[in-house]
């Protein structure tokens, strides 16, 4: 007993004078736990890679509909009087740019706009000398807010009047290029030649998607009735000798009667209606034999429809 308690005491003394020592004593211990810890990590990587909660992603897409546009006539623009920069046309480019093309195009001219996340290619960078397909002058950005670039999420700005393009054309070179290059003459003639600046435009009406579709229906629920009222009137008429005709022409009732009421072409008279009648017979409803009516009965025929459509 004496002897165990000088063994522990001596050992005691040797950690007091050793500290280093208890590490070599530990070692072992410390390293089969590493060994058992590294093994269960391999073996059930899989599972500790896997994300048990779904990652949030918040919905930030807006949908817009359309806004009304009354049709307009947008007046003649003399591109040689617009060439200048004046503080008029930049600040409406400003305007115009900040809402139609900062978003990609950043406000900064260098591109990297909130937009522009994942478009390939990135946005053009204005401040940048190189890689303008069209070119920097006046005549060349306004082609690009024309026409569009094909291959790249540039779109056509051509909903925007010639004035307002020239204006953003103007900002741009203005606020983002180092000497920018001039148009000669010839360039703006070419501009003016091709997409007829001098003569104006007219722009059409525009109307909400929500209530195109709503007008388009109901119109289809017109027509429907139309058709319905007509196939019943032809029920209760069989009898009538127009109605024996119309039967003995037609190869599809329903689909003949629906391509009359879509279409008005045929009313203005009899030969619009024999025109009508025969130029896609096998698709609009009637069969061949509508070549064979005699002029009475055709007349008969068109009388007859016009009056129950």
């Amino acid at each position: 007993m004496e002897e165990l308690k000088k063994i522990i005491s001596d050992f005691i003394k040797n950690l007091k004078e050793n500290p280093g020592t208890i590490f070599g004593f530990l070692y072992p211990y410390i390293l089969t736990i590493i060994v058992i810890i590294g093994l269960y990590y391999v073996a059930n990587i899989g599972d500790i890679a896997i994300n048990k909660t779904s990652a949030f992603v918040p919905d930030t897409t807006v949908i817009a509909d359309l806004p009304v546009v009354q049709a307009r006539t947008v007046p003649p623009v003399d591109i040689f009087k617009m060439k200048d920069p004046t503080d008029e046309l930049i600040q409406k480019g400003k305007e115009l740019y900040t809402t139609n093309c900062a978003s990609c195009h950043n406000e900064t001219g260098a591109g990297g706009g909130p937009a522009a996340v994942g478009m390939n290619p990135a946005p053009r960078n204005f401040t940048s000398p190189d890689g303008w397909k069209n070119g920097k002058t006046l005549s060349a950005i306004y082609t690009t807010l024309e026409e569009g670039i094909e291959g790249s999420s540039m779109i056509s700005y051509n909903f925007l009047t010639p004035a307002d393009r020239i204006s953003i054309a103007h900002y741009i070179r203005k606020e983002f290029m180092p000497n920018p290059p001039v148009d000669t003459d010839d360039d703006l003639s070419a501009l003016n030649s091709l997409y007829n600046l001098s003569a104006g435009m007219e722009l059409p009406a525009q109307i909400p998607v929500s209530t195109a579709m709503e007008i388009l229906s109901l119109e289809n629920a017109q027509k429907t009735i139309r058709l319905e009222d007509a196939l019943k009137t032809i029920d209760s008429n069989r009898s009538i000798y127009s109605v024996s005709l119309f039967k003995s022409i037609v190869d599809n009732e329903k689909l003949a009667l629906s391509s009359m009421i879509n279409s008005d072409t045929w009313r203005s008279g009899e030969t619009a209606f024999t025109d009508f009648v025969t130029v896609n017979i096998g698709q609009n409803g009637f069969s061949p034999k509508v070549n064979y009516l005699s002029d009475a009965d055709r007349n008969l025929l068109f009388s007859y429809l016009k009056q129950i459509l």
